[in-house]
């Protein structure tokens, strides 16, 4: 298989506008601030920051969730949203096009999406959903100025 090949399945639009819905509905309020949407893609895909998270529950913190391991796995974040710019503005994109969203300082899911990621039958897809979810969960939390100046 062709690396581009390979990046189109992993990279899916669909896919990648179904992890940002997930964390928006994981998100207090069903929001996120604008510029934390561009560290989910990137943190959902780094295999240890997702394993995690899927392992997080909903009373996680920032301050609970950064042990040394993720802080190292976190200090490359900023030099990889250059690279998932692109394909979180695809997801966007898609998920405006498939449910209601309002965007302004805040991106807002408009409509009650009833998720469970516990019902999906694919236990990788479950793990990338719970943990896309639980993320939204500990970004509404904190203020998103200092998310990743905290440590």
């Amino acid at each position: 298989m062709k690396i581009t090949e390979v990046e189109n399945i992993l990279f899916n639009p669909l896919f990648t506008s179904n992890l940002l819905k997930y964390a928006l509905c994981g998100a207090k309020g069903n929001k996120l601030k604008l510029e934390v949407i561009y560290y989910i893609l990137p943190l959902l895909y780094n295999e240890q920051i997702k394993t995690k998270l899927a392992k997080s529950n909903s009373r996680s913190s920032f301050k609970t969730f950064f042990s040394i391991d993720i802080k190292r796995e976190v200090i490359g974040i900023e030099e990889l949203l250059k690279n998932y710019n692109k394909k979180s503005k695809e997801a966007l994109i898609t998920l405006a096009n498939l449910h209601s969203i309002e965007f302004s300082s805040y991106v807002s899911l408009k409509e009650k999406i009833e998720i469970q990621y516990s019902q999906e039958p694919d236990s990788q897809l479950r793990e990338y959903y719970k943990a896309a979810f639980n993320l939204g969960n500990i970004l509404s939390k904190e203020d998103y100025k200092k998310i990743f100046y905290s440590f």
